[in-house]
């Protein structure tokens, strides 16, 4: 919940240098995400756009856990997090992003928790 009450990245200016936006029509989603790279390292990550408490708090989570890492990295983070939550995963690969497994006993969410790693994967 803190995550969606504060979110770390949320309409923060950073040196964007990547973005890509995705939208679930679905539920409304809609997410801007933006990178500052140097080669394939996240130096700084923010996000904007409107959603729900799950995506606004798994977007925050990709904020906090995405500056030092590789693309290569977070790409991997991203498919451990989409097997998780279909509940085809367990062993945990980043402990800040177990309390988003919660979403699993409500598949019409999962989707929400993953958009903003969705934008992540496919970042221009």
């Amino acid at each position: 919940m803190q995550h969606a009450q504060v979110p770390i990245g949320f309409r923060k200016a950073i040196r964007e240098t990547h973005r890509n936006e995705q939208f679930n029509p679905l539920c409304g989603d809609h997410v801007l995400l933006m990178l500052e790279m140097d080669g394939e390292i996240v130096v700084d990550a923010a996000f904007d756009g409107e959603s729900c408490v799950i995506c606004k708090a798994s977007a925050s989570l990709l904020c906090e856990q995405a500056p030092g890492q590789s693309m290569g990295e977070l790409k991997k983070t991203h498919l451990w997090l989409e097997l998780a939550l279909q509940g085809n995963e367990i062993s945990p690969r980043c402990e800040a992003l177990l309390p988003l497994l919660g979403v699993r006993r409500y598949p019409s969410r999962i989707q929400c928790a993953l958009l903003p790693w969705e934008a992540l994967a496919k970042v221009d």
